[in-house]
């Protein structure tokens, strides 16, 4: 079977994370696969793929037509959609099975999920996500919007067994001003989705209130500097730390000295960065986003917090850390709970049924001429009318 996976670029992130265990998975079982992305990077992780051109005065329909002609020249009997808006929308011009993977369920002004998939559920044969909860989720968006009967699975990260092997003991708290929490922050230092630029005041509060962190950042991106500037205004440089991009032996040693893992992002999946904690037996403090996380920690493991301020991710960790020997607790709890959801064993038996069903697929018909389409909206009506007017009091302000 050729199967041709899609994604919106080739560099680190959870979706090119999962295009490559899938296409090491779909080879290891003896199809025939092929990589198309969107945009190219400067540091891919991908060795081998084809990137769709850009035009500088082409608008959506030419953008959607280079997409049909780069994916049809890759001759694929299925195409998989990991990530990315024009590579969800391009299902609608392809006359072949089409599979789309759902990492998060994200609402705000620039994208609506839930959204897209009433919009454009019609056009696949099936849909796939890292966990149970966000499978039921597109089952029950579907079935307000397509008569189509249901097809999915699960397609879960399969975590690096370097951090399958870890033996956790419990940290030593030291006695009253002593005691020291390792908190660490692992991901993409962007303002958009992790909202990195939090950091500075979170680091503050917690340091305001008396409590003895010591903060660890795993990953690099455009606000590294915005952030060792806030850090050596706040006067916490001998309590920060900035490890850059570790790869996975390196960050499966390191992960196991903290005690805390913490997010403060705008929208999530399923981070693959956190299992990698969990398994490392770190306790979780994370948004409440429902959609792989919640999933992950609602029989414990950590704390799930209302993400609405920089107060909110302070407080939070305040909150967590009261209590040394629940810290503790919480910690085995995470890695118990990460073992038995996350396992080898487990994703083998998920990967199995993906492919045992992804072969039975057949093309449902459902196919439009990209000559009278029109363009797929990111949000609702009203949504983009209000984006607009900020924008312009906004610059009127300026």
């Amino acid at each position: 079977m050729r199967i041709t996976l899609l994604s919106h670029f080739p560099g680190r992130g959870g979706s090119t994370t999962l295009l490559v265990q899938l296409a090491e998975f779909f080879r290891g079982r003896n199809h025939d696969i092929g990589v198309v992305v969107g945009d190219d990077c400067a540091d891919p992780v991908l060795s081998e793929y084809a990137v769709v051109p850009r035009t500088p005065t082409g608008g959506w329909k030419q953008r959607m037509a280079a997409y049909v002609e780069v994916i049809q020249a890759t001759r694929p009997d299925a195409v998989y959609s990991i990530s990315g808006k024009d590579e969800f929308d391009v299902f609608r011009f392809l006359s072949c099975v089409r599979i789309r993977h759902v990492f998060s369920m994200e609402q705000h002004e620039f994208a609506d999920i839930p959204y897209w998939i009433r919009q454009l559920g019609s056009f696949g044969e099936a849909f796939t996500a890292n966990t149970p909860d966000v499978v039921a989720r597109i089952r029950s968006l579907t079935a307000e919007s397509t008569r189509n009967p249901f097809v999915g699975w699960t397609a879960p990260y399969r975590i690096s067994k370097a951090f399958n092997t870890v033996s956790i003991t419990p940290s030593a708290p030291g006695s009253g001003d002593a005691k020291v929490t390792n908190v660490c922050f692992v991901g993409r230092l962007d303002q958009n989705q992790k909202r990195a630029h939090w950091l500075p005041e979170i680091m503050e509060r917690c340091h305001s209130a008396g409590r003895n962190f010591r903060w660890h950042i795993f990953g690099q991106g455009p606000l590294e500097s915005f952030i060792r500037a806030g850090v050596e205004q706040s006067k916490l440089a001998d309590r920060v730390f900035f490890h850059g991009w570790l790869d996975t032996t390196r960050l499966a040693a390191q992960l196991p000295l903290h005690d805390i893992f913490f997010l403060c992002s705008r929208w999530e999946g399923l981070p693959a960065a956190m299992v990698e904690a969990m398994l490392c037996g770190l306790a979780c403090v994370v948004p409440a986003i429902p959609a792989g996380i919640t999933y992950a920690l609602e029989k414990g493991g950590g704390w799930l917090y209302d993400a609405t301020s920089p107060a909110s991710g302070a407080a939070a960790l305040l909150k967590a850390t009261e209590d040394w020997d629940l810290v503790q607790r919480k910690k085995a709890e995470a890695q118990k709970i990460a073992r038995a959801m996350f396992s080898g064993s487990v994703v083998d038996e998920q990967m199995d049924r993906l492919e045992f069903g992804l072969k039975r697929l057949s093309f449902n018909g459902q196919v439009l001429t990209l000559r009278k389409a029109r363009k797929m909206r990111s949000v609702r009506a009203n949504v983009l009318l209000r984006r607009r007017i900020l924008n312009r009091l906004r610059i009127a302000h300026d």
